[in-house]
């Protein structure tokens, strides 16, 4: 294993979130590890919007040597390749509740130094800015000296309105469209990628601050 790149498990928290006009109704906003005991309350919320989140959900191609493993498999497997600052699992939970994910994935060092983010939300904290919000946490994490990269992308399908509207109240810049990039939902879809490098950011332009 090499040098420790950031420290895992981390913790992120804003506070009287509704108050400073961070998002509307929450009072808290948290993003921590995901563990393995999150699986009774992941498995409530994703069949609750089966119907919603399934149009966006990343699948396996046919013919794929991989298989698709148990929830505590996964939380083992993210948390490890955290450990070995590849990845950030992180679990997004408001007010107390378990509302959604934010990953961290494809985390590169050398002489690119970037990562991409992914995300999604229940639907009972949907449409309040609380995604855009964590969004916002963890790009100052990332871009800031804890971490310390350079570049973070979000790859976004065209007709995912919400996801659209988070990349653009972020104001990341938009740098066009990949064709096939992920399957989905079935089969090869196209995705906008949006992204931000360390210089677009300055100290006191941190992405919360925005949104406040």
């Amino acid at each position: 294993m090499g040098p420790r790149r950031f420290p895992w498990p981390v913790t992120l928290t804003e506070s009287a979130v509704s108050a400073r006009g961070l998002a509307c109704g929450p009072r808290t906003v948290t993003l921590r590890a995901v563990r393995a005991d999150d699986e009774s309350a992941w498995r409530r919320l994703r069949l609750d919007d089966d119907a919603r989140l399934t149009p966006w959900e990343a699948t396996l191609p046919p013919g794929s040597p991989e298989t698709l493993g148990s929830f505590r498999e996964y939380a083992r497997t993210q948390n490890r390749l955290a450990r070995r600052g590849e990845a950030m699992p992180f679990v997004l939970v408001v007010d107390g509740a378990f509302a959604g994910q934010v990953t961290v994935s494809s985390i590169r060092w050398g002489s690119l130094q970037c990562a991409s983010l992914g995300y999604w939300i229940g639907s009972p904290w949907e449409g309040r800015g609380v995604m855009t919000l964590a969004v916002a946490m963890v790009l100052d994490h990332l871009l800031g000296p804890q971490v310390g990269l350079h570049r973070v992308e979000i790859d976004v399908r065209p007709n995912n309105a919400r996801s659209l509207a988070v990349c653009r109240r972020l104001g990341l810049r938009r740098e066009g469209l990949r064709r096939g990039l992920m399957h989905i939902n079935g089969r090869w879809a196209d995705h906008v990628t949006f992204a931000v490098v360390a210089e677009e950011v300055q100290a006191d332009d941190e992405f919360v601050r925005r949104l406040g």
